[in-house]
This record gives structure tokens, sequence and C-alpha cells, in this order.
């Protein structure tokens, strides 16, 4: 007799819900291109299996795009495993169902199939990768909703084709609660910006990457030898991401004479059958390889929850999505991990780090500011190094403590000597600095602004307190354009709120919805 294994509920999250909840008021208001934003492990895919299920059952035609072929079979796995029937798009496929309430897609080859009914649902994976093919098609269906899944919503020119965004979770609050890992980050050795070259489109060039890292390969491999049994013991299960194939080549070999069975998987595969063999064993918790080496194929997506170890070699000069893509392929947790390691040997961390942590704490923020982080190129220089790379152990700094040692940055004293006498320091001529053209008295005092966005947003706010404070985020950062609110502020509305701030806070409100009628119009 055959037996038949009973699907998985889909239990959602408390936060999974009210993002699901927030969705739907969205298109309850008529906007029905929405981007659901949510970090590595906030459940993307979760929340897209219970919105397909539920079309499904209510008998309309929904579509799921991914635009890798990995990405294709391993989210056809997950849909089976939640019971969703459904078909496959992509190839020749044994699960080409087209007459299936859902359907999952490869966006290359939705490009080439006739459809038998038009989707009421499109669910586009990866959205921030802006694909003609498939903005044109979700153009031409103007009556689907349209639900996009992202962790880095920094493209530029993604606020043209989505019309507004759901923050899910943020990275922090997720590591908080068990579901995430935040990685232990080192700084290793690197080469030069000055060694590396750029493209047309202003990013560090993928030959000049190779050549300049190639240089360092063995550097690579000592490290890893080094890490990995200083932390585990022995080798660990780990994902390197390289600049082009010769480069992936060379590091195989490198690990190869060390002993270690490390396997490249790139665009120049012989076949999808040879990548997904090698995949398939990587996933093995008893598994030969000790590492793949990636060349622009597992950047985004792709789930091993067990892999401890991630290597960069791989530098961006302006794509902090990139970066935050590859690092949070790490960040899973698993049964037995309470551990990952992240060594740096592209220079990433030092120019993305403050930006990576700032969006871990707080979220992409609203679509039109979150999109401007893909677009400005980050200096490395000794004053950057100084803020996140630690002098004791090259480990990356979080705020002013070390993540992988502990050490901490001296605090800046607040007594001076002043003709040989001790004064206290005076904290209020210290102030942010807040946008030019502003003219109040009360941005001398930014706690006092601080207080008065918060009594604004929690009154005003319709969405819970988590977006009232995300709300006064936003607009305290609209005053004070390069910085945040003190941590030591804390995030409740006072009892009494200065008069001035709050007519402040007002008008940036309202200078804000303003800009907006025009930019739509």
């Amino acid at each position: 007799m055959l037996n038949f294994t009973a699907p998985d509920d889909i239990c959602l999250r408390d936060y999974q819900e009210s993002a699901v909840e927030v969705l739907r008021d969205g298109i309850r208001r008529g906007v029905r291109r929405q981007i659901l934003c949510a970090g590595t492990g906030a459940g993307k895919t979760v929340i897209a299996a219970h919105l397909l299920k539920q079309a499904h059952e209510k008998g309309s035609y929904a579509l799921f795009l991914v635009d890798r072929v990995a990405l294709v079979k391993q989210t056809s796995d997950t849909f089976a495993r939640y019971g969703i029937p459904h078909g496959v798009v992509q190839g020749i496929n044994d699960r080409w169902s087209p007459r299936e309430n859902v359907q999952v897609c490869s966006i290359q080859t939705l490009a080439r199939r006739i459809l038998p009914r038009d989707p009421a649902l499109i669910v586009y994976d990866e959205a921030h990768c802006l694909y003609k093919s498939t903005l044109d098609y979700m153009a031409q269906h103007p009556d689907a909703v349209k639900v996009g899944l992202t962790a880095t919503p920094f493209t530029p020119g993604m606020g043209q084709h989505w019309d507004g965004m759901v923050n899910v979770r943020s990275t922090r609050k997720l590591i908080e609660d068990g579901h995430l890992i935040e990685p232990t980050i080192f700084v290793a050795k690197s080469p030069d910006d000055a060694d590396l070259g750029l493209n047309k489109f202003g990013e560090f060039s993928d030959d000049s990457a190779a050549s300049a890292g190639i240089r360092i390969v063995g550097d690579v491999v000592s490290e890893w030898i080094a890490k990995t049994h200083q932390h585990f013991g022995g080798p660990a299960k780990t994902i390197v991401f390289s600049p082009t194939v010769e480069h992936g080549r060379e590091l195989c070999a490198a690990f190869a004479a060390a002993g270690y069975n490390f396997q490249q998987i790139s665009y120049l595969d012989r076949s999808d059958e040879e990548r997904a063999a090698k995949i398939e064993e990587f996933r093995r918790p008893d598994t030969m390889i000790h590492g793949l080496v990636s060349c622009g194929v597992l950047t985004k997506g792709f789930d091993v929850p067990d892999t401890l170890i991630g290597v960069s070699c791989k530098p961006y000069r302006k794509s902090l999505s990139s970066h935050m893509q590859e690092i949070g392929r790490v960040m899973r947790s698993a049964s037995g991990k309470d551990k990952a390691l992240w060594l740096d040997h592209s220079g990433n961390v030092e120019r993305f780090a403050i930006d990576m942590f700032d969006v871990w704490e707080h979220g992409a923020g609203e679509l039109s500011n979150a999109e401007k982080r893909d677009t400005t190129p980050r200096k490395r220089d000794e004053q950057v190094r100084e803020k996140v790379v630690c002098p004791e152990c090259s480990g990356a700094l979080r705020g002013t403590t070390c993540m992988c040692c502990g050490w901490e940055k001296p605090a800046r004293s607040s007594i001076v000597a002043v003709d040989g006498a001790l004064h206290q320091f005076d904290t209020q001529s210290i102030t942010l600095k807040a946008r030019d053209g502003l003219r109040a008295a009360c941005l001398s005092d930014p706690r006092t602004v601080w207080d008065a966005a918060l009594a604004f947003c929690f009154e005003r706010s319709r969405k819970g307190d988590d977006h009232a404070i995300r709300w006064a985020k936003s607009v305290f950062r609209s005053i004070y354009p390069n910085d945040w609110p003190a941590g030591s502020w804390g995030v409740s509305p006072p009892a009494l709120v200065d008069q001035g701030a709050y007519a402040l806070i007002d008008r940036e409100t309202k200078r804000f919805r303003n800009a907006s009628k025009r930019r739509a119009a």
C-alpha cells in the first residue's frame, strides 16, 4: 500500500498575520501593487503560500513568479509540503499543469507561454529584480492584485512599478525572537579599492575583482581553516560568493589542495541537472561537500538553513541589496545551530556595515527612500574602518561593541581641560544637524522633537504601536537627515509635549504628503 504524508498546516506568526491584514487593507483601498518587505527568516514564502492557498480555495487563478530554476523546485516543494495543488511553468517540467489554480512560474518561461486564464493574483518573488519581461507581463494584467516579495527594496526605479510597501518585521527583532542567527562577522584581507575597476553602471567590474581576488586566494583558504577550527572544531558547511567563474575555479583548486571538497556552481554550468545534484548533495546533513562556490547563482532566495559560514569574495561599490542578500544566506536558524560566521574578503562590511545595521534595526522605511540605498557609492577609508572594524580582532563593530570579541570603543569623555581646570562639557551645545532651511527654536533640542513626533504619530496611526514608532522615526529623520533618535530616549509618547515641536511635526507631515501628491501627479 502507498503511504501518504499529510500536508503541513500553514501557521502564521502574529506579525505575519498582521502583515496580511495590512496587505488586504491596501487592496480594499485600491492599492493593487504592494511590496511585502521582510528580511531573511521573516517568512515571506510562508505568507505567500497562505495567500496562494486562499486564492486556490476561492477558485482564483494565481501565479508565483521566480527568476531561478533552482527556486522553481524549492518553491514547488514548499507548496507541495503545504498541500497546495499547483502546476509548474518552467521548461519541460513533469508538473506542467496549467489548469491548476496556482502556478509556480519561471519568469523566463512565462514570457513564452500562453496560460488558459488571466491571473487574479500575481506574487513576484525577489521583486527588487526589475526584469522588463516580468514588469510588462504584470502591466498586461492591470486588474490582478500584485504582491512583490523582497528583503531589499533598494533598486532604483522600484517606486515606478509599486504603489506602496508593507514592512513585516525588523531583522533585529527576528534575531531577538530566535528566528534568525546574527552572524559573527570578521573583516579579513581583501583587495584594495584602487585595484578594482568600474563597469558602465559604476559598480566594481567582475573581471577586476577576480584579478585582484586571485592574489589573495591563499588568504581566503587559510582564514577559513583557522576560523572553522576555532569556532566549530573543524570544517563546517560553507557558501562562498565569487565574482567570476575563473576566480571560483581557483578557489576550489586551493581548497582541494588543502584537502577540502568545494564545488562551484555558476551560470555556466553544463546543465541544470548537474547544478541541482550538487545543491541536493549540499543540503544533506551528512554532505560530502564542505562548501559551494557560487558565481551569480545563490545570492538570493537560496535557503540551506544549516549553512554555518559565508565567505564574501565579490566586492560591491553601491549595491547594499547584494551584500545583504548574500549575508542572509547564513542567518537562517536550524536545529542545533547557535552560531554563524561571515568572513569578509571583499571589503563589503567596511562599505555597508553602517547601512546594513541601520536596516536591521529600523527596517527599510518608505519605498521612496529605500530605493536610494543602491545608488550611492560607499567609501572605504581609515575613517570608515574605525567605525566598523574592531582594532583588537578585526571583527565587525555594531555601534561601539565588537560582535566577535566584545571589545567596546571607549566613550568620548564629557570632560575637557580648559586653562588647567576641569569643566563639565555642555551637552546642549552639541545637537543633531537639522535640514537646511528649517527654522524653529525646538530644533536645538532634538529630544523634544522626538517626543513630539512620538505623540503626533501615536495619536494618528491606525496600524498599531509598531507603525507609529516607524512613522515617528521617519518624520524625525526628515528633520535630522543624517541621524536617528538615540535609543536611550525611548519609544513611549510623553504626557507633556512642546507645542512648537508638535507644530513642526505637523508641518513636516503635511510637507511630505504634499510632495507625494506632486510626484503622483
